[in-house]
């Protein structure tokens, strides 16, 4: 396992040469405490080697991250607040956001993909299967949507697709996060979780309250879930989970 490093000089990537001085991820607010205690966004198989099993990965995401080839990256998003973080929010489960220097992307090795890899129709052996171009980018080490690897690939697919399709960014085996990270909470209440795990486990990380409104419909329920879950994650720094995932409910 081999994280981006936090802290070298590197000469600006195709992200900051654009004005893209930040990425997000998106996640159920009772992992924050599992991202805050190793302080890293872990691939699939990376969480698997310290413990985590299979319960713990979305349902509806990990199968098609592994049959794609994708479950060695951790998955990222130009886009703040994007229409599935809204959805989860409006069905009432408690999510947060991590806003990420983009400089901390590009200190490692990145790439970038125009295509939502959990849910597009259109992939290699499919009846459309997206073609090899400067748009596309191409297809590595027998995945089924094509990505941009080189500096010249993620130059092209990002001229081609910013403010015109969604963009993937995709870090490698893990991510180590910077204390100058981002994490946005949507319900006061949430604030206070995110705060307790905050104290509990030094971080540094700046917690910012949003009000979507209307959007965020917040379940009692499912937040009483999250408070229990998030409870024993500190009590225990063992404990990986116990399978809680909002989208079987």
């Amino acid at each position: 396992m081999t994280p981006t490093p936090l802290l070298q000089e590197v000469d600006p990537d195709v992200l900051t040469q654009h004005g893209v001085n930040s990425v997000f991820h998106y996640s159920p607010l009772h992992y924050l405490s599992f991202v805050a205690r190793h302080q890293q966004l872990l691939s699939k198989p990376a969480l698997m080697k310290i413990g985590f099993k299979e319960h713990h990965f979305r349902s509806t995401s990990h199968k098609q991250d592994v049959k794609r080839g994708f479950a060695e990256y951790v998955h990222l998003t130009l886009d703040s607040h994007p229409p599935i973080l809204k959805a989860k929010l409006a069905a009432g489960f408690p999510h947060f956001e991590l806003e990420i220097p983009s400089t901390a992307i590009e200190c490692g090795e990145f790439h970038l993909c125009r295509f939502n890899i959990a849910k597009t129709r259109y992939f290699r052996g499919a009846k459309q299967e997206p073609a090899e171009s400067p748009e596309n980018g191409r297809y590595y080490d027998g995945k089924l949507i094509p990505i941009a690897r080189t500096y010249e690939e993620r130059l092209a697919l990002f001229s081609e697709n910013i403010n015109r399709n969604m963009i993937e960014v995709l870090v490698p085996n893990g991510l180590e996060l910077p204390n100058s990270t981002i994490v946005t909470l949507y319900h006061a209440e949430d604030l206070d979780i995110a705060e307790q795990i905050q104290q509990a486990l030094g971080i540094q990380w700046q917690l910012r309250l949003m009000n979507l409104g209307s959007v965020y419909m917040r379940n009692p329920r499912y937040a009483q879930q999250v408070h229990d879950f998030v409870s024993r994650a500190l009590d225990d720094a063992n404990w990986t989970g116990s399978g809680l995932e909002f989208d079987r409910v």
